[in-house]
């Protein structure tokens, strides 16, 4: 039986607003542990708020985007460095189809939704390669997201 997105994404992941500061989202992430927060004007809650997503900010964007370029984190606003395109795959697809959809957009990271298409979680290619103990259905999520067929 293939592993599914549920069993290896992060689930019920906090959000952020569009109008804090880097250094807040740095410290949320530090706090909890992640690299990656949905931003939304709405609070997190058990069944997350997918109408609400307005982007994604991660520690990447936060470094390489201000920091990198010399900017006060503790003024400049998380709306103006997330990410605005998010990608999602749902909770009941295969480790295989969520590493095609982040194949496809050249991502690392996608918002997953539930069967009532709200946000339940966040898949990281971390969180496969760590997670998943079953080195075959691993090299298969590798082949695919490399764009390599499985053999």
């Amino acid at each position: 039986m293939q592993t599914t997105v549920k069993e290896l994404m992060r689930a019920n992941p906090e959000t952020i607003s569009p109008n804090s500061s880097l250094k807040e989202a740095a410290q949320k992430m530090e706090s909890i542990d992640c690299g990656v927060l949905p931003v939304s004007e709405e609070e997190s809650t058990e069944e997350g708020g997918e109408s609400g997503i307005m982007g994604i900010i991660t520690d990447r964007d936060i470094v390489l985007r201000a920091v990198a370029q010399g900017k006060d984190v503790t003024k400049e606003k998380v709306r103006d460095y997330m990410t605005q395109q998010v990608f999602y795959c749902g909770e009941d697809d295969t480790l295989e189809d969520a590493a095609k959809v982040m194949h496809e957009h050249h991502v690392n990271r996608l918002v997953v939704k539930n069967k009532s298409g709200r946000m339940c979680g966040i898949l990281s290619f971390g969180c496969i390669l760590r997670k998943d103990s079953r080195m075959q259905e691993i090299h298969k999520v590798l082949e695919c997201t490399v764009g390599k067929k499985a053999a």
